[in-house]
């Protein structure tokens, strides 16, 4: 997991998230980081003194340091798109970052965007029993980043399989149990564009494999109880930077 701390071994080709958290809690236990850490502690401004430590809020009591490294990651608030007609649908929505003690159980799914967040909310839902889940993506099922494994992946689901637009021009995904569960006949995975939400699911214009996102497609209505919308997440700010920190050439990672 980190290249200053090795030990890592996962059980399976993809770690779940009993495995990730334990080897979290043992390297922090191994590195002593609970006295490190001070929580709840919103960063508005990082400056430096006139010795060049840094000061955080302009508050000494933080202590001063001699580097700041800004690890916000790439994940902030969670994006929350409001769909057309969507105050008509009678079941509950949820952001997939809030499925903590929620259940799936007897109900009829669909969960809204194909990337690495849908087949998170996935497993949540094949998990806790759901009667169904329709998975509403605007693009491809991608699982290799040139088709490399096709056959090995895809076999009798080829229609799912992309199109080949260059080596690593997608992010692909980085677990395989989605193939499982559509094979299993617990999950549907849908390409196309959603119209709108009705007060039993959503209206969705299904696309034929290589017809681009907006293109023509057959219209089907998706039947749901429950909508987890894994729409991903704003990008976190680093706004409590110095203007000095923002060279010319800079690029917020991707």
């Amino acid at each position: 997991m980190y290249r200053f701390h090795p030990s890592v071994k996962w059980t399976a080709g993809y770690p779940d998230r009993q495995q990730i958290v334990s080897q979290i809690t043992q390297l922090w236990k191994r590195y002593g980081l609970q006295e490190r850490t001070k929580f709840n502690t919103q960063v508005n401004s990082v400056r430096q003194d006139k010795y060049g430590r840094w000061i955080i809020n302009d508050d000494s009591s933080f202590g001063h340091f001699d580097g700041v490294l800004a690890a916000v990651g790439t994940c902030g608030d969670p994006k929350m798109p409001r769909l057309p007609n969507q105050e008509a649908f009678k079941g509950e929505i949820f952001h997939s970052s809030k499925l903590d003690g929620k259940t799936a159980a007897g109900k009829k799914v669909i969960i809204v965007g194909g990337g690495a967040s849908a087949v998170e909310a996935l497993e949540f839902v094949v998990h806790t029993d759901a009667t169904s889940t329709s998975v509403l993506a605007r693009n491809h099922l991608l699982m290799d980043p040139e088709n490399l494994l096709k056959r090995f992946f895809y076999r009798d689901l080829e229609d799912l399989a992309p199109t080949s637009d260059g080596l690593f021009t997608e992010t692909p995904m980085v677990n395989s149990d989605i193939f499982h569960q559509i094979r299993a006949q617990k999950a549907e995975w849908l390409r196309g564009d959603i119209i709108r939400f009705t007060e039993e699911g959503m209206r969705f214009r299904q696309r034929a494999k290589g017809v681009p996102k907006g293109g023509p497609g057959r219209e089907i209505e998706v039947k749901a109880d429950m909508v987890i919308m894994a729409t991903g997440y704003e990008r976190p700010s680093l706004a409590f930077l110095p203007d000095e920190c923002f060279q010319e050439d800079y690029q917020p990672p991707k």
